[in-house]
């Protein structure tokens, strides 16, 4: 489904996609008299990161600016990424955690945030590597079959502990 006039082809979410999409058709002036409606280009970048956050697990909102910017926020337990992407199509980032700036940086194209992002979901979902010290096969030896012992022939084998 082309979403917006384009070639790119995305699946539209009833929340946090749907509102980005409904920017497109804010009117001039539209906060106090002030404001334009983001372009094509912008709501498919916004829609690009939110996605790429939801796959993430992370909960997300949007906010559309009056120069024709979207924010998208992105949530974890108390740690919150904030992009905003700007009309000309850089995109700058606030990293919080409980409220307290973590990181910033500025003047990012939508492959290096988009890579930011990736590494932001690994730095909070690094649960794999926990759970697979344990069972994973380090040598050569954790590979090994074993075969079953085969019991000898004749031997009866009591099914029930109870007498008969």
């Amino acid at each position: 489904m082309s979403c917006i006039g384009t070639n790119k082809t995305f699946f539209v979410l009833p929340t946090t996609d749907k509102k980005i999409l409904d920017f497109l058709d804010l009117p001039q002036r539209w906060h106090y008299g002030e404001g334009v409606a983001p372009s094509e280009q912008t709501v498919e970048n916004a829609i690009l990161m939110n996605n790429h956050a939801i796959l993430l697990g992370l909960k997300t909102e949007a906010f559309p600016g009056i120069d024709g910017e979207i924010q998208i926020n992105c949530y974890f337990g108390n740690k919150t990424l904030e992009f905003m992407i700007e009309s000309s199509g850089e995109i700058s980032l606030v990293e919080e955690e409980n409220d307290i700036e973590i990181s910033s940086d500025e003047n990012l194209t939508i492959k290096k945030a988009l890579d930011f992002l990736r590494e932001y979901g690994n730095k909070i979902w690094n649960l794999s590597e926990q759970s697979t010290h344990v069972t994973t096969a380090n040598t050569e030896e954790d590979l090994r079959v074993w075969r079953s012992q085969i019991p000898p022939t004749g031997v009866e084998y009591q099914l029930s502990p109870a007498v008969a």
